[in-house]
């Protein structure tokens, strides 16, 4: 993704670092480093926002600040006060979908720190004696840890989950000497001392509330409405245009139809997919109805999972999680011309915040192999080689799975995908807020489940948004029978179709696709046999060729397999 990085490191002369970046050939691109004794900082960012990401230096600090800043500390001059008033939890004073870094050049101390859910990933190397490194991109800092003469080595714990699950947990990546900085997160790096701490400022906790219903009602208006009006408002304080992703899902038509209802004009949406499905047929209707002109991308097969693999998806999110998503991300946006839209409105998140992820008493245990973006895992024996599960089972078992969805599934999974858009253009949400957040975390589970606490304010504040169908019903969600009875026969009747193997109702009906074309499979085989070999441990090779072979829906253990084995080349062999 577009990003930052900083290097501290007692032997390197690694320059121009910013030239490794997946989107440093990309027209829309600033990349700029400075030098301070044998450090290197810089970065490869959007050129945009000027106001809010900046890279700035003079005689005590370096400092910079990467992404949408809604917060009222906004110039360098401001972050450097903040910071000498608070130092390290300056941070908790910072609001948007961001990252960023201030090194003190008297101390040589750096603090390195993210936003509220890693939307902005960074990635860390410590070692005592050589030193310190950072980047938002994990394949630059391989690079540049091997070109420094650190020794890589494989990570298990992050290579297993990502071949069985198609995504990373806590702060595992693939590659052992390498970290995740978690979500919430700062990092202290004092060079002098060769001392590293890292310690959080925000956690995701759930303490349910008794509140009344008609309570969170107007509190959830309340911040939803701060939220989009704050989010939206970016694009006019900047001149650009506005642009939105709509889709026939419920979280995107929020996000945009409460942006009209408050008076933003001249929306643009955009959506994508196979064109058939009802996610499209009902993303037309509603910007047909509503909004200013709508584009649509379609995708009539799956020839595009095997252009450039590598290169164009894995690379994208480090081989932290299975490239399906990345793969449509990338062939939607890469032919758009974005220079006069300011941020892309999504509606991600909300379908968690609000509930659709609530299991009360989850028994993680008994469920351990259904826990990942992959749906489940064949090969359960293999499990134990993850010892880091058992952690996942004492710290969530029987829990409502609200706190391991945000922490684990989307901050992992899901929010990853953020890293992709932001190589083209900023995305935001509204979901992301903060104070929102909170709110849902607080809320009884009763009025979670199935998401009723967000039908029913939408019934209560914004009606006009349940006069379209949903696509996860099949009918318009305005009543409890609709919504109850609509999503069961949804399922059954598309869970029927998919196990018969009979084109089934999807934006991205994977199966059907690679079906129909069995080149896509041959070239993926092709490609697992020329990468399976670059694995020298042959327990490690046994075991990915027995996931990749066993399939499952979707052929998504192919995915996460070829995800690991080109991951493992980018980071270990690729120059």
């Amino acid at each position: 993704m577009a990003g930052i990085y900083g290097v501290l490191l007692k032997e390197s002369n690694q320059k121009d670092i910013y030239k490794s970046f997946y989107n440093a050939d990309f027209s829309n691109v600033i990349g700029e480093e400075i030098g301070f004794k044998n450090f290197r900082f810089g970065r490869s960012v959007l050129n945009k926002f000027k106001d809010d990401r900046f890279f700035y230096e003079n005689e005590e600090f370096i400092l910079c600040f990467e992404g949408i800043n809604y917060s009222d500390i906004r110039s360098p001059e401001n972050f450097i006060t903040e910071f000498k008033q608070k130092g390290k939890s300056f941070a908790e004073s910072l609001k948007g979908s961001f990252c960023g870094f201030i090194f003190n050049k008297n101390t040589e101390q750096i603090v390195i720190f993210n936003d509220i859910l890693s939307t902005r990933v960074l990635y860390y190397y410590f070692d005592a004696e050589q030193g310190f490194a950072f980047a938002s991109e994990m394949h630059v800092l391989s690079k540049l840890l091997r070109a420094s003469g650190v020794l890589l080595n494989y990570d298990y714990d992050g290579i297993y989950a990502v071949a069985l699950y198609g995504q990373s947990f806590y702060n595992f990546t693939t590659v052992k000497e390498i970290k995740r900085l978690n979500y919430g997160s700062t990092l202290v790096f004092d060079f002098l001392s060769k001392t590293s701490n890292e310690s959080s400022y925000f956690k995701f906790k759930r303490e349910e509330q008794k509140l009344p219903l008609s309570e969170i009602i107007e509190e959830m208006d309340r911040l939803l409405i701060h939220a989009v009006e704050e989010e939206w408002s970016k694009d006019q304080e900047n001149g650009y245009e506005h642009f939105g992703m709509i889709s026939g899902g419920m979280d995107s038509r929020v996000n945009l139809m409460l942006a009209k209802h408050l008076g933003f004009k001249k929306i643009n949406t955009y959506t994508y997919g196979n064109p058939a499905s009802s996610d499209i047929t009902i993303a037309q209707q509603i910007a047909k109805e509503n909004f200013y002109s709508h584009r649509q991308f379609n995708f009539f097969n799956g020839k595009f999972f095997i252009d450039n693999t590598l290169e164009h998806y894995v690379k994208a999110t480090d081989g932290l999680t299975h490239f399906t998503a990345n793969a449509v991300i990338y062939n939607s946006f890469k032919s758009l011309d974005f220079q006069r839209f300011g941020v892309v409105h999504s509606g991600q998140l909300g379908d968690t915040a609000t509930g659709s992820f609530i299991k009360p008493n989850f028994d993680f245990a008994a469920n351990i192999d259904k826990i990942g973006v992959t749906g489940f895992v064949q090969q359960k024996n293999l499990l134990t080689k993850i010892p880091f599960l058992n952690e996942i089972i004492k710290q969530y078992n029987y829990s409502d799975n609200d706190e391991f969805t945000f922490e684990q599934r989307q901050v992992n999974g899901t929010l990853m995908g953020d890293k992709v858009f932001n190589n083209f253009i900023d995305i935001v949400s509204p979901f992301y807020n903060k104070e929102f957040l909170e709110l849902m975390l607080a809320v009884p589970t009763t009025f979670k489940i199935n998401q009723q606490i967000y039908f029913e304010w939408l019934k209560i504040k914004h009606p006009e948004i349940l006069n379209y169908k949903w696509d996860k019903i099949g009918l318009k969600p305005n009543t409890s029978f609709n919504i109850k009875y609509g999503r069961l026969a949804k399922r059954y009747i598309n869970g029927g179709k998919k196990y018969f193997g009979l084109p089934y109702d999807s934006m991205h009906p994977i199966n059907i696709w690679l079906k129909n074309d069995p080149t896509i499979l041959i070239e993926f085989n092709r490609l697992f046999n020329e990468n399976i070999e670059l694995i020298e441990d042959s327990e490690l090779k046994a075991d990915l060729k027995n996931i990749y072979y066993d399939d499952v829906f979707e052929y998504r253990n192919r995915f996460s397999v070829l995800t690991v084995l080109l991951g493992i080349k980018m980071h270990f062999y690729s120059s």
